[in-house]
Order: C-alpha cells, then structure tokens, then sequence
C-alpha cells in the first residue's frame, strides 16, 4: 500500500540540538523505507507491518509533546487520481503475476 508520511520537529530556536538529533534520527529511519519528497514529506510503497516499524522507531526519536508525526494511507484508486506536477516522480503501482 502506498503511505504518505509528514512530520513536524519543534525546534526552540535555530541552535536547537535536541531537535536538530531528532530531525537526523527520523530522517535516517524514515530514507531506509521511502522516498523523500520534500523536507518533511515522505512516500512509501510498503505493508502495515513497515509501517509498524516506522511508528515504533518515531516514538523512541520524537518528544510527543512537541513534535507530530502523520501518516495517510492512499488507497489505489485515490493513488490513480493523484497529480504531480513540476519536478519528481509520481509513484507508479506495478502489475505483478503470482505463480
């Protein structure tokens, strides 16, 4: 299933280095599953149970209280209707064969 994921790191001023560690933690994690589309913006083409792994290891790097982390599912028909325009590529399903 495709997922589209944003988050949103606090950050108390520009020398923050608590939130500047849990913006590199996340990202890193967040780069071993998906595409990065923008700075706070991911895609993933992956099943529930990547997700899974990708909530468990956010709650260890975020502090709840301050930062935010969403994740929306697309389902294929919403994925078809979906437009991308300028730079980047548009995530394409795959027709697959079980043998």
């Amino acid at each position: 299933m495709i997922y589209v994921l944003t988050y949103d790191i606090a950050f108390d001023s520009v020398d923050d280095k608590k939130a500047q560690r849990r913006l590199r933690k996340l990202s890193k994690v967040l780069e071993n599953y998906g595409w990065r589309r923008q700075r706070s913006i991911f895609e993933f083409d992956v099943d529930s149970a990547v997700i899974h792994k990708i909530e468990v290891a956010s709650k260890k790097i975020l502090d709840l209280k301050r930062d935010s982390l969403r994740i929306y599912p697309l389902c294929v028909k919403c994925l078809k209707r979906s437009v991308v325009q300028g730079i980047g590529e548009k995530i394409e399903l795959k027709d697959f064969v079980i043998v």
